[in-house]
């Protein structure tokens, strides 16, 4: 055990405000594990829900883990020690269950690189009954786990707060002598999917002909929602300064969308959307600010947090009564057409800086196949209503490699950023610009992804045209990781291999697959056909399949679709499944 690691942990805990430390003594003994460093973990409202929840329940207990920065993990290998929990500094392989919180497919590789610095097997049919049960949640093993099968033990399907106390109890309930007696128990509970009961068959071309299930399994596994988020608090249970939101308290406004933009998990895997009751919010918010006066740390900042906080329909309230109390807040993210005089006037009182437009395409024609339909004069009037608002500072969110792009859309790009930055005279104009991956759940599920070169073409041209533009900045991701991310976010139990390489031996990407046999061609860029067999189709997160298929045939016409109307319309299979 490293004193040097155990002091920089007592450090961090020190400057923590709402830590909860509870007694192993009696209680299932959870290691919540956030597969990155602790400065991004903490800044996971998601991560934070969970930790209040599993403390909350009776008969849990609940402390955090996170990959090790480079000096922590230099200092682990000098003295040979194991990955540490941060409220008592315990080894994670003494806890009875590590749960991970995963929402990006970068991070999968982590995940099994936090098992093995807690000296726990990473392939979970090596795993003995004396290690812990690994289990994963969160938003990108929801929509598709099947690349971490091989690795993890169970999976919790869609949201937590239901699911958590029903595990809790499975577990505190039986006497389980044999791990496979213990995961076919676990089976039983909705929302939970155990990946060794099912099977694989695959065709010769190496497409999968189908998924056998063993016996008292479902034979399709639905994922858990919950319908009254009221119920529930979701705002940040620890606040610290070392995190990307530093001191700030989080709170969830809305969950899911139904903007129906095709290029999004949030608005299929999440549905439906569900708004919390403002009073709901507020009252949230003002008892983190009690937690915070405790800590002594002043006001802290609020964010708002959702897929589009002004869809919500209290949101201006909400905004309106935290500037009457002289609070500063700041919001995730808003859709263009929900800007108004008096949202840009309110935001801007609140202290938020920067605002964001996302045209995600750079010509309406593209808008229209992915179902983003906002025309150029919008975009344009919305950066008028920020100006006039008071923002001084606009970024922009595009996509290059979209389904059914062309050279005229890549420039479009450029063309909008200019005008935009020529109607005033900004301190700073942001286009960033990523890489589209093709998502599980989503009517582009079927379609290719864009090679890299071509993604790498395509960057440069943008950066070529804004880069000599003073006002105009100009931020991108790499088109090598976003290929990365395509293979994993379609990927199977196959990638088993190419991922341990890269968690073991720290190799690229590129030769990882080559010495682990996968073609990332296979999972990124090749088209699927209509009748295609899915790694996750035997997963049931209500929105049939049928429906995406129409969905992506309407994207190839330009033909756009509605908003959803929740619980009045049949069409995705969610509110009537």
């Amino acid at each position: 055990m490293s004193r040097r690691l155990i002091e920089r942990t007592r450090e961090r805990l020190s400057k923590e405000v709402g830590t909860i430390y509870k007694s192993h003594a009696g209680n299932i003994r959870f290691a919540l594990a956030f597969p990155n460093t602790y400065y991004v973990g903490m800044s996971s409202l998601g991560f934070q829900i969970v930790y209040r929840l599993l403390n909350d329940i009776d008969g849990s207990m609940c402390e955090r883990a996170f990959l090790p920065d480079q000096p922590e993990l230099a200092e682990l290998r000098r003295t040979g020690a194991s990955l540490l929990t941060m409220e008592t500094q315990t080894p994670v392989r003494d806890f009875d269950v590590i749960a991970f919180s995963v929402s990006f497919e970068p991070d999968y590789v982590n995940l099994l690189r936090m098992l093995a610095l807690s000296r726990i097997d990473e392939v979970a049919e090596e795993r003995g009954s004396d290690q812990p049960l690994v289990i994963a949640g969160g938003p990108a093993v929801t929509f598709n786990p099947e690349p971490l099968a091989p690795f993890v033990d169970a999976f919790i399907l869609g949201e937590a707060e239901e699911v958590l106390p029903e595990l809790v109890e499975a577990l505190r309930g039986g006497e389980f002598h044999e791990r496979a007696d213990l995961l076919k128990a676990l089976s039983r509970i909705e929302g939970l999917y155990v990946p060794s009961l099912y099977r694989p068959v695959y065709h010769s071309d190496g497409t999968i002909e189908r998924t056998d299930v063993a016996d008292g399994a479902p034979d399709r596994i639905k994922r858990r929602w919950v319908r009254h988020l009221e119920e529930f608090d979701a705002t940040t249970a620890v606040l610290t300064p070392e995190t990307e939101f530093s001191n700030m308290v989080l709170a969830e406004v809305a969950r899911g969308c139904g903007r129906r933009c095709r290029f999004c998990i949030a608005g299929y895997a999440f549905l439906p959307p569900r708004a919390r009751p403002a009073e709901s919010v507020l009252e949230g918010i003002r008892e983190s600010e009690e937690k915070a006066a405790e800590g002594a740390t002043g006001h802290p900042r609020i964010g708002l947090v959702s897929a589009s906080v002004f869809d919500h329909p209290s949101s201006l309230l909400i905004c309106e009564s935290l500037v009457e109390r002289e609070r500063m807040f700041s919001i995730s993210s808003m859709r263009a057409d929900t800007l108004n005089k008096d949202v840009a006037e309110t935001l801007h009182k609140g202290g938020h800086e920067t605002l964001t437009i996302a045209p995600e395409a750079g010509t309406e024609r593209l808008r229209l196949v992915i179902n983003k339909t906002m025309s150029d004069e919008e975009v344009l009037c919305a950066a008028a209503t920020a100006w006039d608002g008071g923002f001084r500072r606009l970024k922009l969110y595009y996509m290059v490699g979209l389904p059914t792009e062309t050279p005229e859309d890549v420039q479009g790009i450029v063309d909008l950023t200019l005008r935009v930055a020529g109607m005033y005279r900004w301190e700073r104009v942001t286009a960033s610009v990523s890489c589209f991956v093709p998502k599980p759940w989503t009517p582009f599920q079927w379609a290719p992804m864009d090679e890299e070169r071509s993604l790498s073409e395509k960057l440069a041209v943008v950066k070529r045209a804004l880069g000599p533009v003073k006002s105009v900045e100009m931020v991108s991701e790499s088109a090598r990781e976003s290929v990365v991310q395509g293979v994993l976010a379609r990927g199977d139990r196959r990638l088993r291999d190419a991922m341990l390489i890269v968690s073991r031996e720290n190799a690229n990407w590129r030769a990882a697959f080559r010495q682990g046999g996968v073609d990332p061609h296979f999972y990124a860029q090749r088209p699927r056909h209509r009748d295609e067999v899915f790694p996750w189709d035997h997963l049931d997160l209500g929105v049939r399949k049928d429906y995406l298929w129409r969905e992506y045939e309407r994207a190839m016409s330009t033909v756009p679709t509605a908003a959803c109307k929740v619980g009045v319309c049949r069409r995705c299979g969610v509110c009537h499944g």
